[in-house]
């Protein structure tokens, strides 16, 4: 591990970037920068993501809604995620810190990871094709700094048609493109968690309509909760040149990004009862995690069984570097040629400790070690002496000494992210005719890797505490060593995946134009995905015999014949083809998309729409972890397409003015999910359906006072669950009635204050419909001094009344005083920023 933010020649790489920003300004020719353009009010802007061309957000029959810098900041994001949480619909879970996000909208189920149904964009393509790749979720490769100039998001509707996999909708971060000019650099610091982050942007007019942007950001620190070591460093620097034509516009991008941050997994939590959690003894979920300074690296193996070592400061690694460009041009009269393309290498990893319930949940240690020697035997298959049992501590301040606090078992999730790199290119032909007509084709291309590898993931037995947890052994009562330096099991599974997946979809959109305030629209698109290579995997336990101490000795935690916690093997996995399973994948799937949806403009302010859609979602990676779905050759089974579907109606009314904006939307949708859950092992093939409500205002009460804010009801149900009828009925787990955020802001001439408060009703954490988190709010604070009118100063706080929310948990029911284990969202954090503006 190094400690330097970026490497070298990276640090080289960005200031010659800052230089030449800087120089050329400085020195370009005579003729100025354009002006900035004229601000237009929020309902007036074009709709540029995934949706039919030209149509402004008040004109559009879909729902959209823009984010700019400004909304952004009164929110107090301390991740991505919680950016995403503003936008009317989106249910954003951001409890897994600067990653690792799950992220869903309008009551499409959330029964996992990711953000299945959901795709989030840069720049109008996908960062990933399937956002809920296992420990490859989209929001781990990307990241919000000021590089983005808005966030724009589409829910539902044309999302069907306008990309492949994402018939929820798509979120698409939108880069600064320099035509305005001018710059800004700031930085802020943790003012109660240890965070140091710089950010900078600048802008401007290289020669005669060619224009650059070069943003990015530069951290190091702990993070928002205490891991005993400086788990979140790195930075990110992304560079646009715009060449303007005469009819058009040409465009290249470029991005980097380098960037380590904790994660954090479920992990001990106490039930207070009546919908109420709260911490455990010595360890708080929502400011501690179970890291350790102790226990930062490890040796393991690889997916074969060969020796090496790991950094848990790692966390979630991200490396990206793409390349992008963007032709947008009139190329005969009326006859409109886009084609955006990126080639993106993406690679890193993940690791984390996971708290698990085997062989028992989190209790004191002497209970922890009775319950482990009861499942264990020995070799030759004769039970251990569990008469007695001893527990010492491993590592930290006083090792050796008798331990019986409390206890948890860490499977730490060990993934190397090998390549998850893709090549995408979206390129559409419109031909708009005079009679109000407006054809668009387009021809959609994607490949998508997923090689990962869970590479002999390890398992230890550790103190349960948020200060540096410690390792334990633990011996029977013949002192055969049943946990030696904390670890359980070398390897308790690996699973080496190398997929490739290849998207084609060519699509179509008809536009009319019926009169000066009828619109309408009718789009088709055919996907056709062909999936390809092989997973082989191995669980639970060793098939090798391994002398993990050296000492000439093969003892019981190292010997493939001896069981640990009932049901691990000893040893080490070497993922050989006699000791291993294989799954191959080799199949073609299609499906078809459609939308039709019009919107009547009755004034200049009001617009009423409605639009039917249905979407799909190829099922990708998460297929091969459901069982009956593929055949041995790696062809489908009858059990599945290969894809799930998605249909919406939405009806909705738009009102805009200068002060005042509303919009409206109903919605009802039926969306099918094929899962597959990492933790529990659980997977299952259901139907969900869900009718609802959104509502996104913004109101200028005065001057000085706005207040914008959204509003969300949702009823959602399992329709149907082919392994699980009883669930028939049920509400999604996590899914709440009501979720909403509003923030009223008071501004005058050099400072204003004001406040976020994002809400939710109770919901129940698992499909079984009894444990329930009670409802909530979140409150989050944020205020600017202008000491001019370039230099500011920024207090924000996150999460202000320091609540403990849970967003998930592995446990369906408990009582009063229970531990379960769940992920709670962040306590309150405090940021004070420094911000400097130039032209």
């Amino acid at each position: 591990m190094t400690n330097s933010v970026f490497n070298k020649n990276k640090i080289s790489a960005a200031i010659a970037i800052a230089t030449l920003s800087l120089s050329v300004q400085a020195f370009a020719q005579e003729t100025q920068a354009p002006e900035a353009q004229k601000a237009k009010e929020t309902y007036e802007q074009i709709v540029v993501t995934a949706s039919p061309a030209g149509a402004t957000m008040q004109e559009a029959s879909v729902s959209v809604s823009a984010l700019g810098e400004d909304d952004i900041l009164k929110l107090a994001p301390r991740s991505t995620a919680e950016v995403f949480r503003a936008i009317p619909g989106i249910r954003a879970e951001s409890s897994g810190g600067g990653g690792n996000a799950n992220i869903t909208i309008r009551g499409i189920p959330l029964a996992t990871g990711g953000s299945k149904f959901l795709q989030i964009h840069e720049d109008g393509l996908p960062v990933l094709e399937y956002g809920d790749i296992n420990f490859g979720n989209a929001d781990n490769f990307l990241r919000y700094d000021w590089s983005v100039a808005t966030v724009e998001s589409v829910r539902g509707g044309s999302a069907s048609t306008f990309a492949s996999n994402s018939p929820g909708g798509v979120i698409n971060l939108i880069s600064n493109t320099g035509e305005s000019g001018g710059g800004a650099i700031g930085t802020s610091f943790g003012v109660d968690y240890d965070e140091f982050r710089l950010d900078f942007r600048y802008g401007g007019e290289l020669a005669d309509d060619l224009f650059y942007h070069v943003a990015g950001f530069a951290r190091n620190g702990e993070g928002p909760r205490e891991t005993g070591y400086n788990g979140d460093q790195g930075g990110q620097i992304k560079l646009n040149i715009t060449k303007v034509l005469d009819k058009g516009h040409l465009r290249f991008y470029f991005k980097n990004l380098d960037d380590k941050v904790s994660t954090y997994l479920p992990s001990p939590v106490r039930f207070n009862g009546n919908g109420e959690f709260g911490p455990v003894d010595n360890y708080d979920a929502s400011s501690q995690a179970l890291n350790s300074a102790y226990n930062t690296n490890i040796s393991t193996f690889d997916s074969y069984g060969n020796a090496q070592n790991r950094d848990l400061r790692d966390g979630i690694e991200s490396k990206v570097t793409s390349f992008g460009m963007e032709v947008d041009l009139e190329v005969a009269d009326n006859v409109f040629f886009l084609n955006k393309f990126r080639m993106s290498d993406i690679s890193g990893g993940f690791i984390a400790p996971f708290t698990d319930g085997f062989p028992v949940g989190p209790q004191s240690a002497d209970g922890f070690a009775a319950a482990l020697c009861s499942g264990a035997t020995a070799g030759d298959g004769s039970a251990l002496n569990c008469d007695s049992t001893s527990v010492t501590l491993a590592n930290g301040p006083n090792a050796g000494d008798a331990y019986n606090g409390l206890a948890f078992t860490n499977l730490l999730f060990d993934t190397r992210i090998n390549d998850l790199g893709n090549m995408i290119n979206d390129m559409s032909l419109r031909k708009e005719f005079d009679n109000g007509v407006s054809v668009t084709a387009g021809y959609y291309y994607s490949n998508q890797n997923i090689a990962t590898s869970w590479a002999s993931w390890q398992t230890f037995i550790q103190t349960l505490d948020g200060s540096n947890s410690q390792m334990l052994n633990i011996t029977d009562g013949d002192g055969t060593q049943l946990v030696a330096d904390g670890l359980l099991s070398a390897s308790f599974l690996s699973w080496d995946w190398d997929l490739n997946y290849v998207t084609k979809a060519p699509y179509m959109n008809i536009g009319f134009e019926l009169s000066d305030n009828i619109l309408v629209d009718a789009s088709v698109r055919y996907d056709e995905v062909t999936a390809s290579g092989e997973l082989i995997s191995s669980c639970c336990g060793g098939n090798t015999d391994f002398d993990l101490n050296g000492n000439g000795t093969i003892e019981q935690i190292e010997d493939a014949s001896a069981v640990n916690s009932g049901f691990i093997a000893g040893g080490v996995i070497n993922l050989n083809r006699a000791g291993a399973s294989s799954q191959i994948v080799d199949y073609t799937a299609s499906n078809v998309s459609y939308s039709l949806g019009g919107s009547y403009l009755l004034d200049d302010t009001k617009t009423i729409f409605a639009r039917y859609s249905k979407g799909s979602r190829a099922i990708a990676d998460r297929l091969l972890q459901i069982a009956g779905t593929l055949n041995s050759d790696g062809s489908l089974t009858s059990t599945t397409s290969g894809f799930d579907e998605t249909t919406q109606l939405e009806i909705g009314f738009k009102y805009g003015t200068r002060d005042l904006m509303l919009n409206a939307t109903l919605f009802d949708t039926v969306t099918e999910d094929t899962q597959a859950e990492l933790t529990s092992g659980l997977t299952f093939i259901r139907e969900y359906k869900a009718t609802g409500l959104e509502f996104e205002g913004r109101w200028n009460a005065t001057d000085d006072i706005r207040v914008t804010g959204n509003l969300t009801w949702t009823d959602a149900e399992i329709s149907k669950d082919a392994f699980n009828p009883a669930l028939e009925g049920k509400t999604p787990r996590r899914q709440a009635d009501w979720i909403y955020t509003i923030t009223p802001e008071y501004v005058q001439d050099d400072w204003s204050v004001g406040a976020s408060i994002q809400g939710s009703t109770e919901f129940y954490v698992q499909d079984s419909n009894e444990l329930k988190q009670d409802g909530y709010n979140l409150v989050n604070l944020f205020a600017t001094y202008w000491i001019s009118d370039r230099f500011s100063v920024a207090l924000n706080v996150n999460n202000a009344t320091d609540e403990f929310v849970i967003t998930e948990s592995e446990e369906a029911t408990a009582n009063a005083g229970d531990i379960i284990r769940a992920r709670p969202l962040n306590g309150r954090t405090t940021v004070l920023s420094v911000k400097y503006m130039f032209d």
